[in-house]
């Protein structure tokens, strides 16, 4: 890490309430004429000259590197460079995710406060994962209520659980309902309607945008 990244960590660390503050990493993906896409934590955002995405304002962009404002604090970032530090995001209530290069929908969070991800899926009546990924995030789903479900290949044990949080991009939700499958299948956590049904969606392009329902 060169000098100056240590020193904006050194005055991250500095700022009121960062003891009790997540620490947040800022990183830069790729750079436009006065853009910059951005990603804070787990939100990824194409962020504009002046605009300010998760607490960062993005003060100037160019091919060579960015300039952004972390709670008072200027720091030049060049590509694929990043910093760390203890501040606090704002809380959140809506976020937007971007498809990827076959048009699918991912998107970071946490189950339980254990990080992971997640696949938007409309078509799934739950928040669906597989007994492997079941396993990683310690949660303990042989103690919910016995299910099948039926694969391509055969008929599988699974399990409805319910998870005590599900956060995703902010947007964090109690006693979620869940479907856990034995194996380890599907490869990622799918993000269905036992989350979705208490977000409001719509897409901007291709951009899909959640915001929760009060």
């Amino acid at each position: 890490m060169t000098r100056h990244l240590l020193l904006l960590v050194f005055l991250l660390n500095l700022l009121p309430g960062a003891a009790s503050a997540a620490e947040i990493e800022i990183r830069v993906i790729a750079l436009f004429a006065d853009k910059a896409l951005l990603q804070v934590g787990d939100q990824q955002k194409i962020v504009s000259k002046g605009e300010t995405f998760e607490g960062v304002l993005l003060e100037s962009a160019s091919g060579r590197g960015a300039v952004v404002v972390v709670d008072d604090n200027k720091m030049q970032l060049g590509l694929n460079q990043s910093i760390a530090g203890n501040f606090k995001k704002p809380e959140r209530s809506s976020l937007r995710i971007y498809p990827d290069s076959l048009g699918m929908y991912f998107v970071d969070g946490s189950i339980n406060g254990q990080r992971t991800r997640f696949l938007v899926d409309t078509g799934a009546s739950y928040v669906t994962l597989s007994g492997n990924k079941a396993r990683q995030l310690k949660i303990d789903f042989r103690s919910g209520v016995p299910n099948e479900v039926q694969t391509a290949a055969a008929v599988v044990p699974a399990w409805v659980v319910t998870l005590d949080s599900v956060n995703v991009g902010g947007i964090r939700l109690r006693n979620v309902n869940a479907t856990v499958i034995e194996g380890t299948q599907p490869f990622d956590v799918l993000l269905g309607n036992s989350f979705l049904q208490h977000t409001r969606m719509q897409k901007a392009g291709a951009v899909l945008e959640l915001k929760k329902r009060f």
